[in-house]
């Protein structure tokens, strides 16, 4: 998870954050960290410095003679490390300039690969902010108080996901999932409702064979996906997709509610292609992805 460490006093105006470390012991007081927005202006005083003479430079290339370093409509190939120097050199003071955008309300995406258990949330912010950036999120349900809101952990690696867990089932209020992101530029919102069994969506089926058999027939078999944590109480139900030749000739059978087929009245000499897909078996939610491509090819002979 991305996170924003802040040291000393703060001050932010306008699109611009200043992290200043003047309260800081020496060794740490070279550097300067100023976030700044993309299309915003920034003006930098040269602390200390004096009026005339005064010398600013980018990344060691002078850039010009002021006291004050201005940049107007400031774009990403204006950051750098800015640093102000005395006529005769001497460094007065180093400006990191960090350049992104406040967060934008993030778009949120739901579902359920592991019904009744738990649920993932993923989120994307446009543009994405580029500093670094830090994500609340909290989930309850819409009649709950704000106080009874659950954390929602992160799941996996990604750091825009997280997983919702002991959810309620067939309830008639939806699930308020609340995410904030929150960098130097600002934060922002959004606060997304959904009912669980709409958000189910199970992983594909696994461990796929295809096999020839007698007849020109092939045979189809396949494993519940194990992230689905009780195909027993809650059972599912399997659609086979196969195709020879282009894609859009693609058929599909189903659904079945056993861990095989057999394809028949197939043709010799033609290679076949086949996917499986699953949904819960009462319809909630919608079908998985499709499984990874297998072929077959009917012998001739």
């Amino acid at each position: 998870m991305c996170l924003i460490y802040i040291f000393g006093a703060l001050v932010i105006t306008g699109g611009v954050f200043s992290q200043d470390t003047t309260t800081l012991p020496a060794k740490q007081n070279s550097v300067r960290d100023l976030f700044v927005a993309v299309g915003s202006s920034v003006q930098i005083p040269c602390i200390d410095g004096e009026k005339k003479g005064v010398e600013w430079r980018l990344n060691n290339a002078v850039l010009f003679l002021s006291s004050v370093l201005s940049i107007n409509n400031i774009s990403l190939q204006d950051q750098g490390i800015y640093t102000c120097h005395q006529p005769n050199g001497d460094l007065i003071q180093r400006v990191s300039l960090h350049l992104g955008y406040p967060p934008s309300p993030p778009d949120v995406y739901c579902w359920s690969p592991s019904y009744p258990k738990r649920a993932v949330c993923s989120w994307t912010l446009t543009p994405d902010p580029i500093i670094p950036t830090h994500y609340i999120a909290t989930y309850r349900s819409y009649s709950d108080p704000f106080s009874s809101a659950h954390q929602c952990h992160k799941w996996g690696e990604q750091d825009r996901q997280c997983v919702l867990e002991d959810l309620k089932i067939f309830e008639s209020e939806p699930t308020l999932f609340n995410i904030t992101a929150i960098n130097a530029l600002g934060s922002a919102t959004r606060i997304w409702p959904f009912v669980f069994e709409e958000i189910v969506k199970p992983d594909p089926p696994e461990n796929v064979v295809v096999m020839v058999i007698s007849g020109k027939k092939l045979s189809v078999q396949w494993d519940p996906p194990t992230s689905w944590p009780d195909p027993v109480n809650f059972p599912l139900k399997y659609t086979v997709k196969f195709h020879w030749g282009k894609p859009d000739t693609a058929r599909t059978l189903g659904p079945y509610e056993s861990k095989k087929m057999i394809l028949s009245g197939l043709v010799a000499g033609r290679t076949y292609h086949i996917q499986v897909s699953v949904k819960d078996f009462l319809d909630s939610g919608q079908n998985s992805d499709w499984s990874s491509t297998l072929s077959a090819t009917i012998p001739i002979n």
